[in-house]
């Protein structure tokens, strides 16, 4: 990433830092992921069980093998051996302590834009766990909210669709959007969280390289 933009995202994260606060999120700016990573570590207690939605950038930043290491008690639909234990170990996370997501677009004023397939990172997001933790870049604040709900059903969710493979939806044939109700469709839940309602429940890692999708 150019120095530039760099410099502009380091600005920008601290005047959106204020907004979120406003909104009773709890932002912690970070240089890279490796700082996000830390900065979870440290805030996650090791006697608390942790889920996490899926998510690109929460992958990228090791948290959950670091987790492990520790001995923390992860719920992981990802060591699960069937769908019918998948689908109840992703209900469990619902429950867990602490919740491990992205965000795929906030606006410049500090809402969180995300939409979903099965819905459960959306949920754990809205009620559920004590805690969640949120790794999101910079390069994800798209302006205002029709702006980023637009960016995030045209760009951020055709992406997920090829990084799932899927075959028959009208943006892996076309690349672009043609708001399907497919089969395969992922975008079936649009959530806009403007506020929390539980003061620094939500941490949001601003993080200022460009990571994830």
């Amino acid at each position: 990433m150019e120095d530039y933009q760099r410099k502009r995202y380091v600005a920008a994260a601290s005047t959106l830092s204020k907004k979120l606060e406003r909104r009773n999120f709890q932002p912690i700016i970070c240089q890279n992921l490796l700082e996000a990573r830390e900065q979870a570590m440290k805030i996650i207690d090791p006697d608390k069980s942790v889920g996490f939605g899926g998510s690109i950038t929460v992958e990228q930043s090791g948290v959950i093998e670091e987790l492990y290491k520790r001995g923390q008690k992860i719920i992981d639909r990802e060591r699960t051996k069937s769908p019918e234990e998948r689908h109840q170990v992703m209900k469990q996370a619902l429950l867990s302590d602490y919740f491990l997501t992205s965000i795929n677009g906030i606006t410049e004023e500090g809402e969180l834009v995300n939409i979903d397939s099965v819905g459960n990172r959306v949920a754990a997001l809205t009620y559920g766990p004590d805690k969640v933790l949120a790794f999101v870049s910079m390069r994800k604040v798209y302006g205002d909210l029709t702006a980023t709900v637009e960016m995030v059903r045209k760009n951020t969710a055709p992406l997920n669709a090829h990084r799932l493979g899927l075959q028959k939806t009208p943006c892996i044939k076309k690349g672009l959007c043609g708001d399907c109700l497919q089969t395969e469709c992922i975008c079936n839940t649009l959530v806009i969280t403007r506020r929390s309602m539980a003061k620094d429940r939500i941490v949001i890692f601003l993080i200022i390289d460009e990571v994830g999708l």
